[in-house]
């Protein structure tokens, strides 16, 4: 028979079994609703039914459980208020409730802390373990503790930890007041002396920005403008050291949302997993900005144009396969609907000027229309025909795109609209990912290809010819929308909540597992 260790005053180990035994048996577990009872069953019918938390381990569990603030997550949603009831109770049956509800509460946790506690992308919490965490009970049984459980099973990127900090420091600002927010008023710049330049200079100082303190200063001096540059920076707004409407807005956004914004950024970094791949590419929409990375090192980065809010980028991974060289543009049939049709009823030449054709079926050799043999006027969506621009410095998918076939279909690609890169929020497509420097990333992605050099590449391009070119490997892509980041100096980053979805996320990592049901 199996005993653990007897401790004074408690029962000995062979009543709790029993005990045990007797509630994993029930098929609804009568005296406690649990997360994952069959994983449960398992695990306890593994070990013979012998409780799994002797009394040196238990106050270390509950611990670990409360941990789940430090990862923004509730500590309430893993059993604490009834692992708190039973600590103090000696029968068998509330020893064994104890035993499972600690070990119900990490597995759930170490879950969450893996993988997230929302699904991905979406608003809803979930409350039940995945299929990759088939090893969490074997984790459990064999760390030396539940803390350290929990702490191998958080993200090994270097991003996770540095967030972990981050929310320290502003919950602490938060905790403490936060910081005041600026009056409406004119732009304030260098030169000026204004008694809002006081509260200024207290809003930077609470948030920890050198260059701004002096109390009783009431110019805007060149040392302040310096920092109002660095928050400007970090805030991913036109860096002109002048606080306008968007500069004032960012600073007047209060401390607890900060805390709520870095609450959901850490839940889409555990969305991200380990980020499997050594080389991958990484959109992060919300900073307008593409990274190439190659192991621990950024080989390549580029300002992007991401979809309108009306026409969200979505956020998914897939994998680059390959490219196509000076591309046709199949016009979408919402697009065509939406964008093309009042343009054509405006002027039919539209289609010609902008080398459009207009196509009759989708196979490998469909007809050719005259659009004026069409009555575009009595046309209503959807279009019965096919819209598509010949290759050229004038289509809208510049001359390469980087195709990852998906059900969104969203990719990245060049274009000739480059005035774009150079606003400092860069919203304007219908979804794709529109990138400044495309030839660079498809010299980076064919590195490991001999046949494709930088010259042999522009050659290609300069062709004019339309072609695909497989990659060796295909390369991971990653389309994230992270609206806060520290860098690695340290360096606390926040992006406007361009498409309004941290709101939806932080109610849903604060809902309650009562409010939301199993």
């Amino acid at each position: 028979m199996i005993v653990v260790l007897a401790v004074p005053g408690l029962a000995t180990a062979e009543p709790v079994t029993d005990a045990l035994q007797a509630a994993l048996a029930s098929p609804a577990s009568a005296r406690q609703a649990l997360f994952s009872p069959e994983v449960l069953r398992r695990l306890y019918a593994d070990r013979g039914h012998a409780p799994l938390w002797s009394a040196e381990r238990v106050a270390a569990a509950r611990q670990a459980l409360a941990g789940a603030a430090a990862h923004g997550l509730r500590p309430a949603d893993y059993h604490l208020a009834a692992i708190d009831a039973l600590q103090g109770m000696r029968t068998p049956d509330a020893r064994a409730d104890l035993d499972l509800l600690l070990s119900d509460g990490l597995l759930l946790l170490g879950s969450h802390v893996r993988h997230g506690k929302v699904e991905f992308g979406g608003r809803k919490p979930r409350w039940h373990l995945l299929a990759a965490d088939a090893d969490l009970p074997d984790r459990l049984q064999r760390a030396p503790s539940a803390q350290a459980y929990v702490a191998d099973l958080v993200s090994a990127l270097a991003g996770y930890p540095r967030l972990l900090q981050a929310l320290v420091q502003y919950r602490s600002v938060a905790g403490a007041g936060g910081w005041p927010a600026l009056p409406e008023g004119p732009t304030l710049r260098a030169g000026d002396r204004d008694p809002a330049v006081l509260l200024l200079r207290t809003r930077l100082t609470r948030e920890g920005m050198d260059g701004a303190s002096d109390d009783h200063q009431t110019l805007f001096d060149p040392s302040l403008e310096a920092a109002v540059r660095r928050f400007q920076a970090r805030h991913g707004l036109d860096a002109d050291g002048a606080v306008g409407p968007q500069t004032r807005r960012a600073l007047n956004t209060p401390a607890s949302a900060r805390v709520d914004q870095l609450i959901a950024n850490l839940e889409r970094r555990r969305w991200l997993g380990e980020a499997p791949g050594q080389r991958q590419v990484r959109v992060n929409v919300a900073s307008f900005t593409l990274d190439a990375i190659d192991g621990a090192d950024i080989a390549l980065s580029m300002r992007v144009v991401v979809g309108r809010p009306y026409r969200p980028t979505p956020e998914f991974s897939d994998r680059i396969r390959y490219l196509v060289l000076n591309p046709y543009w199949e016009v979408p049939p919402r697009l065509a609907a939406q964008d093309k049709l009042p343009l054509i009823r405006r002027d039919v030449g539209y289609l010609a000027a902008e080398h459009i054709r207009v196509l009759n079926g989708w196979g490998e050799r469909p007809r050719e229309i005259d659009p004026a043999d069409i009555d575009w006027t009595r046309m209503k969506p959807p279009l019965p025909y096919r819209l598509r621009q010949d290759p050229g410095p004038w289509n809208a998918l510049g001359r390469i795109k980087f195709m990852f076939p998906n059900g969104y279909d969203v990719y990245l690609h060049d274009t000739p609209a480059r005035a774009l890169f150079a606003h400092a929020e860069r919203g304007f497509s219908s979804g794709c990912i529109r990138l400044e420097n495309a030839p660079a990333l498809a010299d980076w992605l064919l590195g490991d290809d001999s046949r494709w050099s930088p010259e042999a590449l522009r050659a290609a391009l300069d062709s004019g010819i339309t072609r695909s070119v497989n990659l060796r490997t295909p390369v991971p892509v990653y389309l994230l929308y992270w609206t806060a980041w520290v860098g690695s100096d340290g360096t606390v980053h926040f992006r406007r909540d361009f498409y309004d979805r941290d709101a939806p996320l932080a109610g849903a990592l604060a809902s309650p597992f009562e409010e939301i049901g199993p």
